[in-house]
């Protein structure tokens, strides 16, 4: 082989080696730029996805907290409900046991109390067992008010119901209904020990 050929087949040679170094080394910038975008794309979806867990995350531990909230405020509400009912039921045993002229006593307060509401004539009803010491009681008013004590009596476990001579108004003076218009004002009481006075 001649020289020129040589120096042809050399020149040739190193233009390729070149070219081909040159498409390598385009390749190999290419390829890494690829690999930097995956790489920036794939930070970012993770960056995305964690973001998103954080936040469903965060709205699971509301959940659960409001869940756990609503619970409690749910058996606050059960416990003053039976305390209210536990503080009644003592108060009507207590009623029921009154007798004598402590009975009385009581009654002609009630009475006393309606007759306030609905004015100086009234007819009064009763259950059976305190007739007599409602009757008692009426006596003592001396005049002061024209009450009628009527025959029929009421269902109740003590207490009086006063109306006007023509029905029109009507008084419920009983223990339990005098108890139930204390009911909001009694639970606000036992919520205020319940809960320290807050």
């Amino acid at each position: 082989m001649s020289k020129a050929a040589s120096d042809t087949l050399d020149k040739v040679s190193q233009e390729f080696e070149t070219e081909v170094l040159s498409d390598l080394e385009a390749s190999r910038r290419e390829t890494l730029a690829r690999i930097e975008a995956v790489r920036k794309e794939t930070a970012e979806t993770v960056a995305k996805i964690l973001e998103t867990s954080l936040k469903q995350a965060e709205s699971v531990r509301r959940q659960i907290l409001g869940a756990a909230e609503l619970e409690t405020r749910n058996d606050q509400l059960r416990s003053l409900e039976k305390a209210v009912n536990e503080a009644f039921d003592a108060a009507m045993d207590q009623v029921s046991s009154l007798s004598g002229a402590s009975l009385e006593k009581v009654l002609a307060g009630l009475v006393q109390e309606g007759l306030e509401v609905i004015g100086a004539r009234a007819a009064v009803r009763c259950s059976a067992k305190d007739k007599k010491a409602v009757a008692a009681a009426v006596k003592r008013l001396d005049g002061k008010a024209r009450v009628t004590l009527e025959d029929d009596p009421v269902e109740t476990i003590g207490g009086v119901v006063l109306s006007t001579a023509d029905g029109s108004v009507r008084f419920d003076n009983t223990f339990e209904a005098r108890l139930e218009r204390m009911r909001p004002t009694l639970r606000r009481e036992v919520a205020a020990i319940l809960t320290g006075g807050a």
